[in-house]
C-alpha cells in the first residue's frame, strides 16, 4: 500500500465517530501520532499513534480491537514493529494500571470503562512477559501518548502532515 493509501483509507467517514470519547477518532489518531513525533524522530513509532485504533471503526470489538488494529497495518504493508506495538497498546494500558497507582486516575472515562473487557490489570505473569518484550518501552510511550491525546480543545493536527512519516515507515518495511 502506499501512503497517498494510507492517507486515504484515514480520511473515511467512519473515522468522524467519537467511540465514546469527546473527540473524533481521526483526531485522536492524529493527536496521538503528532504527540509521539514531536517526542522523537522515529517513524515507525509515530504511524503506530497514527494507526492504534484502526480496529473499532472495522466493527473489532473492545477485547480485539489491539489485535485487529495490528493484523490490518502489516496487511498496509507496515513492519512487524509497527503491527507490535498497535497490538501492544492494550497490554501498555493493562500494565499501567498494574504497576503505577497513579495511573488509573489519567485515563479517560471510557479507557476506565473498557478495560474490564479488555482483560483487566495484567497478572504477575502477564507483567513479566512484558517487561520482557523487545518492544516494551515503545509500547509504554505509544499508550501515554494514546491517552494524553484525546483534548478537544488541542488545534487540530492535518492528517496530510503525516505523509513523511507514513512513506518512511513504509520504506522500513520493504
Amino acid at each position: 500500500m502506499s501512503a497517498r493509501s494510507v492517507l486515504e483509507l484515514l480520511n473515511e467517514p467512519r473515522l468522524l465517530g467519537t467511540f465514546g470519547e469527546e473527540l473524533p477518532l481521526i483526531d485522536h489518531l492524529c493527536q496521538t501520532a503528532q504527540l509521539l513525533r514531536d517526542d522523537s524522530d522515529d517513524a515507525e513509532l509515530a504511524v503506530a499513534g497514527l494507526l492504534h485504533d484502526l480496529g473499532w471503526p472495522s466493527g473489532s470489538t473492545e477485547a480485539q480491537h489491539a489485535s485487529d488494529g495490528s493484523r490490518l497495518a502489516r496487511a498496509m504493508g507496515f513492519s512487524e514493529r509497527v503491527g507490535q506495538l498497535i497490538g501492544l497498546h492494550v497490554t501498555a494500558k493493562r500494565y499501567l494500571v498494574r504497576t503505577d497507582s497513579r495511573y488509573w486516575g489519567r485515563l479517560s472515562r471510557e479507557s476506565r470503562a473498557t478495560l474490564v473487557e479488555q482483560g483487566g490489570e495484567l497478572g504477575l505473569d502477564e507483567v513479566v512477559s512484558f517487561e520482557a518484550s523487545p518492544y516494551f518501552d515503545d509500547a509504554i510511550r505509544l499508550r501515554l501518548a494514546d491517552d494524553m491525546a484525546k483534548d478537544p480543545s488541542r488545534p487540530r493536527v492535518q492528517l496530510e502532515s503525516f505523509y513523511p512519516i507514513i512513506a518512511e515507515a513504509l520504506a522500513i518495511a520493504q
